[in-house]
């Protein structure tokens, strides 16, 4: 018989035994007796006390840094409290990731401030021969932090204070996000945490949990898609999502979140300067329009478009990516658009906001370079005909590639170039909002 059996009938018992070793130093202790009574089969019943149990426990793992017993004690109480308390369960993450999150913080802010102090402790760890056996945060652990500074000294100081609360919240965040993914109820709170690893990601500058989060968020929302169903009335539910616990199907309101938090993505992305992963996001973004524009179609269901605002931000950080990649082009495009939903549905919209967004596009119309198609015909004129052959094929994959993003990005052409944004321009009399000397600066670049 387990020395805690005699707790695990009694969550209160335990709970008071659990403080009673956490007073004399014995937290491992502690946390042993209330594993035990998280995951006791004995009594499946929630009561407030299995929260405070809860609570209790992840303070436990938190100041031991257990990451994977935190993520084992959250599935037990997933499954004790989703049906019976969401509330509750929404009250133990949130606890756990402020928590976790707080004390990150804290050690960057003392891993800065002690610079003298962990300059000589460096010393010792640098007299020996070998890093990996001289700390244990080493090896496979310290390609989870990669270096933030120019400094060697910065990046012990890290290593030493940072990593082990880094490495807890980013394992914090994945649990947290592979609960909720499936949970209409808790949907709001997926999409915060979700954000919060999306920032976590941009602040401590990790490219490579970034690329893992976007994985993790691709699968979820591709579950969904494939066996969450769509929530059509008089349809047989039990069909639709009994292979998605939890799921309810889309609303409008679980596709407007899913769509804020890609929008977030697509800016880390931007300011991480990893482009893939940011086109990537916009086939993520153009798939969850698809979703939208599909259950309009749907007879019986009241579902209107993405609102226009929400549209008019996608735009906007878009204007960033394709910037800061040097796509010229879709840059211009993304400014068109942007202007366009601003102009049509922004009524408080100033005189001189219109003049700042028409410029904008006026300007980034005129930074795209000028179409490579005439000076590529005169090119092959000159070549031999497997290199004329080439040079087709690649123009055919570039136009392609062109057509494609045109159609992810919702644009209005398949073919977008310099010379058809510029006549739209005109054509929509976008000019009429332009300062005088920019009309004179077009006049005289074209």
């Amino acid at each position: 018989m387990s020395y805690h059996s005699a707790y695990v009938h009694k969550p209160e018992t335990a709970l008071r035994r659990a403080q009673e070793l956490q007073s004399i130093r014995q937290p491992d202790a502690a946390l042993s007796l209330l594993h035990d009574v998280l995951s006791s089969g004995r009594h499946r019943t929630w009561s407030p006390v299995y929260e405070k149990i809860m609570i209790t426990y992840l303070d436990l793992c938190i100041d031991l840094n257990k990451a994977r017993e935190a993520k084992d004690g959250l599935h037990q109480y997933r499954n004790l409290s989703q049906s019976q308390a969401p509330g509750s369960l929404e009250i133990v993450i949130r606890h756990l990731l402020d928590t976790a999150d707080r004390n990150c913080r804290e050690a960057k802010a003392r891993a800065d401030a002690g610079a003298a102090d962990a300059a000589a402790a460096v010393t010792s760890v640098s007299d020996a021969d070998d890093l990996d056996a001289a700390t244990p945060t080493s090896g496979a652990n310290v390609l989870l932090l990669t270096t933030m500074s120019s400094d060697p000294l910065q990046t012990q100081r890290d290593s030493a204070l940072l990593l082990p609360r880094l490495k807890f919240l980013w394992e914090s965040y994945r649990a947290v996000l592979d609960i909720l993914r499936s949970s209409s109820k808790l949907e709001r709170l997926y999409h915060g945490t979700a954000v919060g690893a999306l920032r976590f990601c941009g602040t401590y500058k990790r490219r490579t949990e970034f690329r893992r989060l976007c994985d993790m968020l691709r699968l979820h929302l591709a579950n969904l898609q494939k066996y969450g169903g769509n929530a059509t009335p008089g349809a047989d539910e039990s069909k639709q999502n009994n292979k998605v616990r939890g799921w309810e199907g889309w609303s409008t309101e679980a596709i407007e979140l899913h769509l804020q938090t890609r929008f977030v993505q697509l800016e880390t992305a931007s300011a991480l300067r990893l482009y893939t992963e940011g086109f990537r996001t916009v086939e993520d973004i153009y798939n969850i329009l698809q979703i939208s524009h599909s259950r309009r179609k749907v007879a019986g269901v009241s579902a209107a478009p993405p609102k226009a605002k929400l549209m008019a931000t996608y735009y906007e950080k878009l204007t960033t990516l394709f910037w800061v990649s040097e796509n010229y082009l879709f840059h211009a495009f993304a400014w068109y658009k942007f202007y366009t939903l601003c102009r049509e549905y922004n009524r408080g919209m100033t005189a001189e906001q219109k003049t700042l967004q028409a410029s904008a596009v006026l300007l980034s119309a005129l930074c795209i370079p000028p179409s490579k198609q005439e000076s590529a015909a005169s090119a092959k004129d000159g070549q031999d005909g497997n290199a004329a052959i080439a040079s087709t094929l690649a123009d055919d994959i570039a136009k392609e590639k062109t057509a494609r993003m045109a159609t992810l990005l919702g644009f209005h052409t398949r073919n977008p170039t310099r010379e058809a944004l510029l006549s739209e321009i005109r054509a929509k009399r976008v000019m009429d909002d332009v300062p005088d000397y920019l009309r004179e600066l077009y006049t005289l670049l074209e």
